[in-house]
């Protein structure tokens, strides 16, 4: 699935100067495709909600980051720290790949792509045998919360929420990751809404305390991030080369402390779901990563308004 996205963000970055050309919601010129150009994004994150930023400078950020200007080396090949823009007190981030939620972005695309293994167990239940499978494989793994609320973290939060928008929206979700070269067929779409639903269904899967969720991951071993000051992310960057992910500290030093980015990795997806797939099925592979992938769409429209550009990295 990895090298049809790859090839993918080629194409569109070969075309973008013409066909991709949109106007967003804010009145910002941009290259990129929206989330709103998929009727997706229904939160308050994007560059439609403030009157902080420049717009040149803005332009600017998106040409360079999807230039992959920003991007720098990392040694781990799974998702581990949160999409999420802000940094910690120190202005920092680990130099790790990312996902929407972190480790728990496989967690749920475990859980969404290959739910007959998952069984009847809960999520924090889940969530503890994924951190001990990658664990046992010596990987690391991560999670993270905020300095200002009890659960800090928009993936692990609003998962019920998450799972209940695949569900509501799974077509125009499905559309926005066919535009970026991840192709998810109907059986597989069905697949995936049948299992949100039956977790929906399911008394006790989702924690009531959102919270504990986060400390069953922490418990078992998986590193914690405690992140600062509100969500500033102006886009999302949908980064494909291997080996690398994005910078945020350096975008924050190069533009101002008011310009993040979200960043998906999603060239690692396919290597999560390679080490999740204990009886080496293909299909099953193929059908987590995509799972990965829906999840972390979902988690972006739910936190992110409909003027939020995707901008792939060449």
């Amino acid at each position: 699935m990895f090298e049809k996205l790859r090839s993918m963000v080629r194409f569109l970055d070969s075309d973008s100067k013409t066909d991709l050309t949109k106007k967003s919601d804010n009145d910002h010129m941009t290259q990129f495709m929206t989330l709103g150009n998929f009727s997706l994004g229904m939160g308050k994150i994007g560059p439609a909600n403030r009157d902080d930023i420049d717009k040149q400078i803005l332009n600017m950020m998106y040409e360079r980051v999807a230039a992959g200007d920003f991007n720098i080396p990392v040694e781990s090949n799974l998702p581990e720290i949160c999409v999420d823009g802000r940094t910690d007190k120190n202005g920092s981030r680990k130099r790790v790949p990312s996902a929407a939620g972190g480790t728990l972005s496989i967690v749920y695309g475990f859980d969404l792509g290959n739910s007959e293994s998952v069984d009847k167990k809960t999520e924090i239940e889940l969530t503890a045998e994924v951190i001990d499978i990658l664990k046992n494989k010596k990987h690391t793994t991560a999670v993270h919360g905020d300095d200002h609320s009890d659960c800090g973290c928009g993936a692990c939060a609003k998962a019920p929420d998450i799972y209940r928008y695949i569900i509501k929206e799974i077509d125009a979700i499905a559309t926005l990751t066919n535009n970026y070269g991840i192709s998810i067929s109907d059986t597989e779409k069905a697949y995936v809404t049948k299992t949100a639903e039956k977790r929906l269904n399911q008394s006790d899967f989702f924690a009531e305390d959102r919270s504990s969720v986060i400390e069953a991951a922490r418990s078992h071993g998986a590193d914690y991030e405690e992140l600062v000051d509100a969500h500033n992310e102006l886009g999302i960057a949908l980064n494909v080369k291997a080996g690398t992910t994005v910078d945020r500290a350096a975008i924050r030093r190069e533009f101002g402390h008011q310009y993040d980015l979200f960043v998906v990795d999603a060239w690692t997806f396919d290597n999560a779901a390679r080490e999740l797939n204990a009886e080496n099925h293909p299909e099953v592979a193929d059908r987590i990563s995509k799972a990965i992938a829906i999840q972390n769409v979902a988690t972006a429209s739910i936190l992110g308004h409909s003027s939020l550009p995707i901008i792939p990295i060449k």
